[in-house]
């Protein structure tokens, strides 16, 4: 018999990989509010699987193992889309800044100062 906190951690993270695969780029700030909801729920799932576990138990642990790798892998692919954004969107704000300040970076040395006043 397959305890009930496997079987909602199975659930769980097969919800998580189907809201991962069906995101939007324009609404990513839904998804990753529902990411970390569901994260939660998993985090409190956690305490509840502990040893000592049954052979059925150990066999359906194994078949978990593939969908924690891809969870794993979806994952650190949205955080990596999330870094590129920022990133972008910080050389975009250096770009705006430097073009409607263009002199703002000009280099001063040997100019030419009027020392008489």
């Amino acid at each position: 018999m397959i305890r009930d906190s496997l079987q909602a951690w199975k659930n769980v993270t097969e919800q998580l990989l189907i809201e991962l695969d069906d995101h939007d780029e324009n609404n990513r700030d839904h998804l990753v509010d529902q990411v970390e909801k569901t994260l939660e729920i998993r985090e409190k799932l956690q305490p509840s699987i502990q040893p000592p576990f049954t052979e059925e138990e150990l066999i359906f642990g194994k078949g978990l193992l593939p969908l924690e790798e891809k969870l794993a892998m979806k994952l650190k692919g949205q955080l990596r889309d999330i870094r590129l954004n920022i990133s972008d969107q910080q050389r975009k704000k250096v770009s705006i800044h430097a073009y409607m300040d263009p002199y703002s970076q000009v280099n001063r040395d040997g100019t030419f100062y009027d020392k008489k006043k």
